[in-house]
């Protein structure tokens, strides 16, 4: 394997935890609940899986945390806040 294809296939392997992750996030804000499980379960295992372990970690963190998006959106973040109020209901 050439240095080119390890690099790329390390890169691919360092960013799977954070859209994992990013997905996660998402589908749990669109209230499907179960799929959110297991796509925390995936980012949690490919984060422990990826060396050096950090790494893993600081891109589930990433991730995750751009999921909850919709910064600029005035729009999307009015109707996230409404679906985080009926979910908690």
């Amino acid at each position: 394997m050439t240095e080119g294809a390890w690099l790329v296939l390390r890169l691919l392997l360092w960013l799977l935890p954070g859209l994992l992750a990013f997905l996660c996030v998402r589908s749990f804000l669109a209230g499907r609940t179960r799929v959110a499980l297991g796509l925390l379960a995936a980012a949690l295992f490919a984060a422990f899986v990826v060396k050096p372990f950090p790494v893993g970690l600081g891109f589930l963190l990433v991730g995750g945390l751009a999921g909850l998006g919709g910064g600029r959106n005035a729009r999307y973040a009015r109707e996230l806040e409404e679906r985080i109020k009926t979910w908690r209901r």
